[in-house]
């Protein structure tokens, strides 16, 4: 089993200095192909540095949605000026995604490759799979790359 796919349970922790750690969450209203995206960044102390809400029209699944948030949130770190992130999302499909070599053949290789294009501009992008729990905690599963 992979690194980032290990079940290990514990609370958000900041990132170490001098990264910035990006959580986002997103969904999409099937109905009316509206997407709405939010976004936080934090540093080391936990302070917010960024924070965006984001909605856009006519995505098509659910599954773009998620890509299309993992670019924005890609897109907030440099626009903060950061070069070194932790990207958490719970969205494995995609973290999967975004650390696979092989180029993406999905309905979504069009967010893909634009996120792992941006991604190579930063010193450092740690991708980090995230489930959230009921009760505020999350099991982690990282794996750096990028």
């Amino acid at each position: 089993m992979r690194d980032y796919l290990s079940k290990e349970l514990k609370r958000w922790k900041p990132p170490k200095p001098p990264s910035l750690k990006i959580s986002f969450d997103a969904a999409l209203q099937s109905y009316t192909k509206k997407a709405c995206m939010g976004i936080v960044g934090r540093n080391s102390e936990r302070t917010v540095l960024g924070l965006r809400m984001i909605i856009n029209n006519h995505v098509p699944t659910p599954l773009a949605t998620e890509a299309l948030a993992c670019l924005r949130v890609i897109q907030m770190g440099l626009d903060l000026g950061f070069r070194d992130v932790v990207i958490e999302r719970d969205s494995l499909t995609i973290v999967k995604k975004l650390h696979a070599q092989n180029e993406d053949g999905s309905v979504i290789s069009a967010y893909i490759t634009n996120a792992k294009s941006l991604s190579e501009i930063y010193y450092r992008c740690n991708f980090k799979h995230v489930f959230l729990a009921a009760d505020g905690c999350d099991c982690s599963r990282d794996r750096e790359g990028l």
